[in-house]
């Protein structure tokens, strides 16, 4: 089963050198450069991984990220942000969102990307939520 990642990106470029990336290497991708789209997207493709940009003009990632960890039914999928947006290396997380009870993305990645960092941490975190569904699967 290849795991399925929704990219939500609104640089046309940045998504579709994602998505070759993601096809080339055994991974089932979607994408959108409509962040308004992604949410939707989501709830309809339920990938086992989302890559969020956090910079868009029509809406925000961090805004987008909030609605994804608070909704019942897509909370538990992993966030990989893929973004511009970091302080020295370093990605802060509650510095856009302070809300405690929303859980930081379980990965970042500052652009322009690293293939070899990005297949290997989509690797890891899609992995790791597959393996949490075949035994949901297997336990039902």
């Amino acid at each position: 089963m290849s795991a399925k990642i929704l990219i939500i990106d609104d640089e046309p470029d940045v998504v579709t050198y994602m998505v070759a990336v993601l096809k080339s290497n055994g991974f089932t991708p979607s994408s959108t450069t409509d962040p308004n789209l992604g949410l939707k997207m989501a709830a309809e493709v339920r990938p086992d991984l989302i890559c969020l940009d956090i910079m868009m003009p029509e809406k925000s990632g961090i805004s987008i990220y909030t609605k994804l960890k608070k909704d019942r039914l897509l909370g538990s999928i992993p966030v990989l942000i893929v973004s511009g947006v970091s302080r020295q290396g370093e990605f802060d997380f509650r510095s856009f969102v302070s809300d405690t009870s929303i859980p930081p993305p379980e990965g970042y990645l500052e652009k322009p990307i690293v293939i070899d960092q990005y297949l290997q941490l989509i690797r890891d975190l899609t992995s790791t939520n597959l393996s949490l569904k075949r035994g949901k699967a297997t336990d039902a």
